[in-house]
C-alpha cells in the first residue's frame, strides 16, 4: 500500500498527465485550433535519400525517424516499381534504395509513439496506386490517413489527434482507385515554387505546378549542385539560415498571398530551419511584421457585418490589401482620399487581416466580420 501522501502525488499525476499530453499540437499548444492549411510544416526533399541509411549522394544526413524525432513533419518520398515492390530510391536504384514499407513503418510507429503529431506524406510516383496500397495496408498505416474531399474546410490538428486521422498523403499521380478518398492527388489540393534550382539566386517566388487557388503552398527552399544536380551541404546552410529563410518564405508569403506550408530543404539539420517554422506558425499576419509603433490609420466599425471603414491622417494614395485567415490575398482597394471602404459582406464570418500602405508606412489590422 502507498502511503497517504504519496497516493495524493499519484493522483495529481495522473490527473495533470492527460490534460499535458492533449495540450499541444505539433508541439506548440497555438497550433491546435488553426486548420491544417493554415500550419507551416518543416518538410524534407527526397527525405529518404539519407547518409545514415546507407545512400550515396544523399540529400539528408539523418534518416526518416531522426527526421521525424527533431521535428520535419512532411516527408517527400520517391517511389518506383522494382519487380512489383514499391521501392524507393532517387533517380538511380545503384546509388541505394529501400522498400517503401521500410519507410511507412518508420512513420507509423512515429505515430504510436506520438498521438499528438501530425505528418505528411508527398509522393512522387513511379509506381501504381495498387502498390502504394499494399504497402500501407501491410504496415497498418491506412487507419491514421485523413480522407479530405476537395472543397471543403481542412480540419483543424486538434480535430485530426482527437479522430485519430493525423497522416495526410499526397501524390503526384492522380490513380487512386475508386473510393480511396486518403490518396489525394497533389495538384489539386496544392501550388509550388519551381524546383529546379542550382544556386540561390535562382529561387523565386513564382508560382510552378498546381492551381494558385489551391489551399496547399509547397515553398521549395533547396538548391542541388549544378555540376551533379545533388544535395549540397554549403548550399543548404546557406539557404537555411535564419535571416535569408524566413525573409525568403515572408517575400514570398507577401508578394502570393500564400502562406508557405510546406518549406522544403534538404539537410534540414543544417541552419535554422525549425527556427523558421516555429516563426511562421507564430505569425498572425499575412506575410509582413506588424508595423511597430505606426499608428496612422483607424478602422470602424469592427467586428461589422461587413463594411469598414478606413481613415487615415491626411490625403495621399492608399492601398488596402484584404487577406484571409490563411494568408491567400482575396482583392486590392486604392483610395486618393483620406479615407475607404471595404466590403466583406460576400465573404464567410470569420477573421480578415488588412495591410494599409502609403507614404506613412504599412498598418496591419485583424478585422472580425460578424453574420
Amino acid at each position: 500500500m502507498f502511503p497517504l501522501k504519496l497516493k495524493s502525488v499519484l493522483f495529481s499525476i495522473l490527473i495533470i498527465f492527460p490534460a499535458w499530453s492533449y495540450s499541444q499540437c505539433n508541439g506548440d499548444v497555438e497550433l491546435c485550433g488553426k486548420q491544417y492549411n493554415q500550419v507551416a510544416y518543416l518538410t524534407t526533399h527526397n527525405a529518404f535519400n539519407a547518409q545514415e541509411d546507407g545512400f550515396n549522394l544523399p540529400n539528408h544526413t539523418y534518416g526518416l525517424t531522426r527526421q521525424l524525432d527533431d521535428g520535419v513533419r512532411a516527408l517527400m518520398i520517391d517511389v518506383y516499381d522494382e519487380g512489383g515492390v514499391a521501392t524507393v530510391y532517387h533517380t538511380l536504384a545503384l546509388l541505394g534504395t529501400t522498400t517503401l514499407e521500410s519507410n511507412l513503418t518508420e512513420i507509423k510507429d512515429f505515430l504510436d509513439a506520438n498521438p499528438n503529431e501530425v505528418v505528411t506524406i508527398i509522393f512522387e510516383c513511379y509506381a501504381d496506386f495498387e502498390l502504394i496500397e499494399t504497402a500501407f495496408i501491410n504496415t497498418e498505416l491506412l487507419g491514421y490517413t485523413l480522407e479530405q474531399n476537395l472543397g471543403e474546410p481542412w480540419p483543424t490538428l486538434q480535430e485530426m489527434i482527437d479522430d485519430g486521422k493525423r497522416l495526410v498523403v499526397l501524390s503526384d499521380r492522380d490513380d487512386a482507385a475508386p473510393g480511396e478518398a486518403w490518396y489525394h492527388y497533389v495538384w489539386d489540393y496544392a501550388v509550388e515554387t519551381p524546383f529546379s534550382n542550382n544556386a540561390l539566386s535562382d529561387f523565386t517566388c513564382e508560382f510552378n505546378r498546381g492551381d494558385s487557388d489551391n489551399d496547399l503552398f509547397i515553398l521549395n527552399h533547396f538548391a542541388t549542385d549544378p555540376t551533379l544536380g545533388i544535395g549540397s551541404t554549403d548550399l543548404s546552410e546557406q539557404a537555411n539560415e535564419f535571416n535569408y529563410f524566413v525573409n525568403r518564405a515572408l517575400d514570398c508569403w507577401s508578394t502570393l498571398g500564400r502562406f508557405p506550408n510546406f518549406p522544403t530543404v534538404d539537410f534540414y539539420e543544417l541552419g535554422d530551419c525549425m527556427q523558421v517554422i516555429d516563426s511562421l506558425n507564430s505569425r498572425i499576419t499575412v506575410g509582413i511584421d506588424e508595423s511597430a509603433g505606426l499608428d496612422f490609420t483607424t478602422v470602424f466599425p469592427n467586428p461589422s457585418d461587413g463594411v469598414f471603414t478606413f481613415t487615415w491622417q491626411q490625403p495621399s494614395k492608399t492601398t488596402i490589401s484584404v487577406y484571409n485567415c490563411v494568408g491567400k490575398l482575396l482583392f486590392k482597394n486604392d483610395s486618393s482620399g483620406n479615407s475607404a471602404q471595404i466590403d466583406l459582406e460576400e465573404y464567410p464570418t470569420g477573421v480578415y487581416y488588412t495591410i494599409v500602405s502609403n507614404q506613412l508606412g504599412s498598418q496591419t489590422f485583424k478585422l472580425l466580420k460578424l453574420q
